[in-house]
């Protein structure tokens, strides 16, 4: 099966479990060690010692194999070597906040929470920051952070029901529609692309 999917393997004879053939995914993390996360076991022993079987389409009893996996082995390693292979800067669709919006005046504070509402309507992961900081704290703040999309707003967006866009590595997009912003993001999530957020 392996082959069929034009996967890379390694084979290790002598060296699976006694119960049957495994395989095991090895990710590498930015240093270049190798962690086995995943596998995929066949067991031809479990079934027989505890009797498992069950009824084919000729009506005989047949003995199963039995399958394990786990998909990403260690959970903890897994998400370990995730933020280590991605320093933090997940992708759009991976990050738990995708875009933070801030206000730069307590005038703009019930538009930011209207912002952050529709934006959290259309499925995208929005917080509010409407602290009594500056900007500038704010924006450097969010890029520590590695906050993804970065949405000020103004009295200017406020009139124009827009946002300023900027990108964690500090690319400024300019001004945006709010329709146009929602669009630009929900299509990011959906095809998993980290598009203009690579450094």
């Amino acid at each position: 099966s392996l082959e069929k999917l034009a996967l890379d393997y390694i084979l290790f004879p002598g060296e699976g479990a006694f119960y049957g053939p495994k395989l095991e995914f090895v990710l590498r993390d930015a240093i270049g060690r190798d962690w086995q996360c995943g596998t995929l076991q066949v067991d031809m022993n479990l079934p027989e010692r505890f009797d498992i079987s069950y009824v084919d389409e000729d009506n005989s009893r047949s003995r199963p194999v039995m399958l394990h996996r786990a998909l990403f082995g260690s959970l903890e390693r897994f998400f370990g070597i995730l933020v280590e292979h991605y320093e933090g800067k997940f992708p759009l669709w991976l990050s738990p906040v995708q875009a933070v919006v801030m206000n730069i005046t307590d005038k703009q504070a019930d538009f930011v929470k209207s912002v952050e509402k529709q934006l959290r309507g259309s499925g995208i992961r929005a917080t509010a920051d409407l602290r009594n900081e500056k900007i500038g704290f704010k924006i450097r703040e969010h890029t520590m952070q590695r906050t993804p999309y970065l949405l000020v707003v103004g009295d200017r967006e406020v009139e124009t029901n827009s946002v300023a866009v900027r990108t964690r590595s500090g690319q400024d997009l300019g001004v945006m529609p709010l329709a146009e912003l929602q669009q630009k993001l929900t299509n990011e999530i959906a095809s998993r692309g980290s598009f203009g957020l690579e450094e």
